[in-house]
């Protein structure tokens, strides 16, 4: 054209442009264009001319990049499928083996308990295990581990004739641990013992006989729970809590207070208190100065 400079390009790139657009320069350029069908259209006019009707058009395709097509995102769910399946197998498979260690670990002890701890108990305690090893198995581990930790204790002092307070007291909280597990906080411990107490003693497995029988024989509720308190002071051992007897026959351990009271006739001149009071259920127990 004989002057080029009066020359007005109309262009639209149909597909993006929304309406067409007016320059003078002889190229326009787009960067970044989304996958799609396009059509670039141009027409010119000189001057203040309208420009000609025709438009002149270009029809081009933009593929999708490899790892956006269909194909190529089906891979990628394939695969990412094939990953977390594999994850889950092995996790399960983890999982498993622990539970099955677990398990074994708890029948050994088990059996090498059998004829050291209410069966009732040890029932609850294996039943309250599997639920946990089912639902949640980081607390499993460490039910696991109270156990083992209640069961050596007991294997420790089950020869002896004597064990201090202290030693009763820390294999008390153990015990009283696995059982929250079962009762939450329908059952709740409350201890009030002075240090001189401490040291001195009394038969393995009392106060813990006597914490089991207040669980055992008493009902507990969301609204009423069970509260054992222990006392200990001027030598003298109290385990008290409501009297609320269950309705139902209780199961027979082989243990109880007959027991305890045989064992301490041979121990002390003072007797074992056992008395029903304000409903109230108490049992005092004397403890015994440290022997040589």
């Amino acid at each position: 054209h004989a002057a080029p400079e009066n020359v007005r390009f109309h262009y639209q790139l149909v597909g993006y442009d929304e309406a067409p657009k007016i320059t003078r320069d002889r190229e326009v350029g787009y960067s970044r264009l989304p996958p799609g069908d396009y059509t670039f259209r141009v027409k010119a006019s000189v001057g203040d001319n309208l420009p000609t009707d025709r438009w002149t058009e270009h029809h081009f395709i933009i593929q999708s990049p490899w790892w956006r097509r269909p194909w190529a995102i089906g891979l990628f769910v394939l695969l990412l499928t094939g990953v977390l399946y594999a994850f889950v197998r092995v996790r399960e498979d983890r999982l498993r083996m622990r539970d099955r260690i677990e398990k074994e670990q708890a029948r050994f002890q088990l059996e090498a308990l059998r004829s050291q701890v209410n069966p009732h108990f040890l029932f609850n305690s294996f039943n309250t295990l599997i639920e946990l090893i089912e639902e949640e198995p980081d607390k499993a581990v460490e039910h696991v581990e109270d156990l083992s930790d209640l069961f050596r204790n007991i294997l420790t002092v089950r020869d002896k004739e004597l064990i201090t307070l202290d030693e009763e007291l820390d294999l008390v909280d153990t015990y009283f641990k696995l059982e929250q597990r079962r009762f939450g906080e329908r059952i709740r411990l409350v201890t009030d013992v002075v240090e001189e107490a401490r040291s001195l003693q009394l038969p393995p497995l009392t106060l813990q006989l006597l914490v089991e029988n207040a669980i055992k024989h008493n009902t507990a509720t969301d609204d009423e729970p069970l509260v054992v308190r222990v006392k200990a002071g001027n030598g003298v051992l109290e385990v008290r809590n409501a009297d609320r007897p269950r309705s139902g026959p209780a199961r027979s351990t082989g243990y109880g207070l007959d027991s305890i009271r045989q064992r301490y006739t041979a121990l002390s001149e003072r007797p074992v208190e056992v008395v029903r009071e304000g409903g109230e259920f108490i049992v005092r127990i004397p403890l015994i100065e440290r022997r040589p």
